[in-house]
């Protein structure tokens, strides 16, 4: 099956779990996705596919949907609807050649207490002060030299030499809009009927936002997957 899949951040809640405890959950709409085209390595040097989510496009008087004629012979191309989001997903040869262009992904590609990586892109906070954007303690509140200057940057620079601000220097600026990925969050349940998944804690960026969910790379599940295809990479060479 797909290494991941496309969703979208519907927003916050808390569920109770079996043993009576309270945990805070996000709710992700995953799916369905479909599987646009494949990345052979014959052809492209890499493994891959590309999956499709959310066909709803605005479309012109005419009908036809408003996008660039480049992305419509694209789908064209594919023989697929035109889908907003589209993200490749490598995997291996093996895994590519299971899976047939066509084929819709849905969110059963995830267990119940499995764990996940979600990729997003951070809520825009604007510009901002080194307070907001860098946790900067600023200026003494009972000090009679820091009048009006509690939340200042302070001095930036240095005297004749090297008489310039090294680069990369905490200063106020843009605030946010930044792909971040949180790693090794629990799914509490799955919905298949639904298209929907919880899982333990928040994910980055604003409700209605695109998200990516992999599994987890660190998790202590996909370290027995490594730890076995090791042991079975040991024994295929060993035989030879």
């Amino acid at each position: 099956m797909s290494q991941g899949l496309i969703g979208r951040k519907v927003g916050m809640t808390s569920v109770f779990l079996e043993d009576g405890t309270q945990v805070p959950v996000t709710v992700l709409q995953l799916g369905p996705c479909t599987v646009l085209y494949k990345r052979t390595m014959e052809k492209d040097k890499y493994s891959a596919i590309a999956l499709g989510f959310d066909d709803a496009i605005r479309k012109d008087k005419d009908g036809a949907p408003r996008i660039t004629k480049p992305e419509a012979g694209q789908f064209k191309k594919f023989g697929q609807a035109p889908m907003k989001v589209v993200r490749e997903f490598r995997m291996e040869p093996a895994d590519v050649a299971k899976l047939e262009v066509g084929t819709v992904v849905k969110a059963d590609l995830f267990k119940k207490g499995t764990r996940v990586d979600i990729a997003g892109i951070t809520k825009g906070r604007g510009f901002s002060g080194v307070f907001k954007r860098h946790h900067m303690k600023g200026a003494a509140r009972d000090s009679s030299t820091a009048h009006e200057l509690h939340r200042h940057i302070g001095a930036i620079g240095q005297r004749k030499t090297p008489g310039r601000v090294f680069k990369n220097k905490r200063m106020p600026g843009h605030m946010g809009v930044e792909n971040r990925t949180t790693q090794n969050l629990t799914v509490v349940d799955v919905d298949v009927e639904n298209n929907l998944m919880l899982v333990k804690g928040g994910v980055s960026g604003r409700d209605q936002q695109i998200v990516l969910v992999f599994p987890a790379t660190k998790g202590p599940i996909r370290k027995v997957i490594q730890q076995a295809s090791k042991a079975e990479k040991k024994a295929a060479a060993a035989k030879k």
